[in-house]
């Protein structure tokens, strides 16, 4: 699904980078939220970025940025 990221929070646990994600959906009018790994995400996702948030059973496992070029 597409979506557009409102708020990208970094944090460490155990020396890994993690996200905490809040998101707007195309078409829908409350954010979502989702807590991923480095590894689920491109390098230095920011508020603003256009997304592809890929979920599997409504779990978000990996977000890709969407080139506007």
């Amino acid at each position: 699904m597409r979506a557009i990221l409102y708020q990208v929070q970094p944090y460490e646990l155990h020396g890994t980078l993690y996200y905490a994600l809040r998101y707007l959906v195309d078409g829908q009018e409350e954010l979502r939220e989702a807590r991923i790994s480095h590894d689920m995400a491109y390098a230095t996702p920011a508020p603003g970025d256009r997304v592809e948030i890929h979920a599997l059973l409504g779990i978000v496992d990996r977000v890709t940025k969407i080139d506007e070029g």
